[in-house]
């Protein structure tokens, strides 16, 4: 089977919007783990959220998706506080993500995980009442193509039919990582995304994510992959003890006295 279909070809255009922390505040039994940051991811761009472990990034990744709780603080997309929506509500008002650990269907197939994605629309209107079954069958026949064409572009059609279950940790993030483009998002967060990706793979969504910009999608990216965020990354803000330290372009932080001393002392792999 040979995919001639271009995913981004039908892709809606949102007006392009920031994804926005203003203040937040998460504690756990008294102690901040994120204290009073405010973050902007812009959209077009790749904003990296970098810091030593225990810094408050996994925290604040969890305010922005809806699955944590703060104790103070908003969260915009665009104009709209979506801070009281629940994750479903955020998805469905663009806001996609991954996860640390990637979340697949095992025993799915990887081109039935990447469908999962898509968000379906049944069409209304007598007209469409009278051809429901040709639509969403012509919905379906066009869905499969565009997860396929997915698949095409990350060198992954051969296992299309492959269980999610028998993939190695690094294609299992890219096939949640398509799972997310499927769904047309207006903003990505990306929680670890390159832990465990083969180099090939990696340098594949680093173009991706550039075209991702270009499209007008913000996209806040947490790692610890130093040549991974300076490449992609318009601008990195640097977290440690739940407060955001330093902010700016990749060599500019790296080069940041504070930054240093909160990765203990060490040089910060990857800058120039």
């Amino acid at each position: 089977m040979v995919s001639d279909v271009n995913p981004g070809a039908s892709a809606p255009r949102y007006e392009p919007v920031a994804l926005v922390a203003d203040d937040v505040v998460v504690t756990y039994g008294g102690v901040r783990a994120v204290d009073g940051v405010s973050l902007r991811a812009e959209s077009g761009a790749v904003t990296g959220l970098i810091g030593p472990n225990g810094a408050g990034k996994s925290s604040l990744i969890g305010v922005f998706a809806g699955a944590q709780k703060s104790t103070q603080g908003h969260i915009h997309l665009g104009e709209e506080d979506i801070t009281s929506l629940s994750p479903y509500q955020r998805s469905n008002r663009g806001l996609a993500r991954t996860f640390q650990t990637a979340r697949v269907f095992s025993r799915l197939s990887v081109i039935e995980n990447v469908i999962a994605g898509e968000k379906h629309e049944k069409p209304g209107g007598l007209t469409s009442a009278i051809f429901e079954r040709r639509n969403w069958r012509d919905q379906e026949d066009a869905t499969s193509d565009r997860a396929f064409a997915y698949l095409t572009e990350f060198g992954m059609a051969d296992k299309a039919e492959t269980r999610c279950g028998e993939l190695s940790g690094g294609q299992r993030r890219i096939i949640e990582y398509l799972r997310v483009l499927m769904a047309r998002p207006r903003a990505i967060l990306l929680d670890e995304p390159t832990v465990g990706m083969a180099p090939w793979l990696l340098a594949r969504l680093a173009e991706d994510l550039r075209r991702l910009c270009s499209e007008g999608v913000s996209v806040l990216l947490v790692g610890h992959e130093m040549s991974f965020i300076r490449e992609v990354c318009d601008v990195v803000v640097v977290m440690a003890n739940g407060k955001v330290i330093a902010r700016g372009e990749f060599d500019e932080v790296a080069k940041n006295e504070i930054v240093q001393q909160a990765y203990l002392g060490r040089r910060v792999v990857g800058a120039r």
